[in-house]
């Protein structure tokens, strides 16, 4: 597992949010491990986000868990709370890189900035993600037209 950003192979947009914009995200961790149980729902603030995966800080049960995390044994639960009052956007992810957040806790729990990659995302899930980050570009006029035509959005069909 890298702690850096190192060599970036993104195949999508990302997205980049301020802290003020506030996008949160809940999760959960995910285990068949015995001794790597937890129950808890963690909160979130997402840093960018793609159709591909997000970045974001937020705490983890505790740094043991870094090693299982990047190796794919312990999986993540996400939903991304989407602003508009849609519905939330279910992503099974994995971990990719992580880092110490300069906020060292949130809670009682140590906080990193998680690098994911969404590994499943049933396809409506994945079409409300692409609404919205679409939403998000055009209002933000930060978009690329050829993926804009790549996901069928043409003149007069662009979500409002």
């Amino acid at each position: 597992m890298s702690t850096v950003g190192g060599n970036e192979k993104r195949r999508a947009a990302r997205i980049k949010f301020r802290p003020a914009e506030h996008l949160e995200v809940r999760y959960k961790f995910l285990s068949h491990i015995e001794q790597y149980q937890c129950d808890k729902i963690f909160p979130g603030l997402v840093h960018n986000l793609s159709k591909g995966g997000a970045l974001f800080t937020g705490p983890i049960p505790g740094p043991e868990w870094l090693p299982r995390l990047g190796e794919g044994r312990i999986l993540i639960g996400l939903n991304l709370v989407i602003p508009d009052g849609s519905k939330p956007v279910k992503a099974l992810a994995s971990l990719r890189w992580c880092r110490p957040s300069p906020e060292a806790r949130m809670g009682q729990f140590p906080s990193y900035d998680l690098g994911v990659q969404f590994e499943q995302l049933e396809p409506e899930h994945r079409n409300n993600l692409s609404k919205f980050l679409i939403g998000v570009q055009i209002r933000t006029r930060k978009f690329n037209r050829r993926e804009l035509l790549e996901e069928g959005f043409g003149p007069g069909s662009l979500p409002s």
